[in-house]
């Protein structure tokens, strides 16, 4: 997925799923509050791009890969790059732009 590529939370959601972190884990690497993060993740809330971006920085560092289609996004995640609970290698979960998997 491209930087300047929203992500939407349903999606940063799939990707923290597939790598196996929680809430918790997001929040305390990534410094935004698991309020924020769960508003976010069932669509309640648009976080600042800031917020977005370090959530983002966060689940690509633990080894998810964001990808951008016409009419498709997605998120893969290969390895787990430095988290404690590491995802199984080759998990994927396409969504459609409805967040539909």
């Amino acid at each position: 997925m491209p930087p300047e590529a929203d992500m939407p939370g349903f999606l940063a959601q799939a990707a923290r799923m597939l790598l196996g972190v929680s809430q918790a884990w997001l929040w305390e690497k990534s410094g935004v509050s698991r309020k924020t993060i769960n508003d976010f993740e069932n669509g309640y809330r648009q976080p600042k791009i800031a917020l977005k971006s370090a959530l983002r920085a966060e689940l690509e560092r633990a080894g998810a890969h964001f990808v951008f289609g016409e009419g498709t996004i997605g998120v893969v995640v290969y390895e787990a790059n430095g988290t404690d609970d590491p995802a199984g290698a080759g998990a994927s979960i396409d969504v459609d732009a409805n967040g539909s998997s």
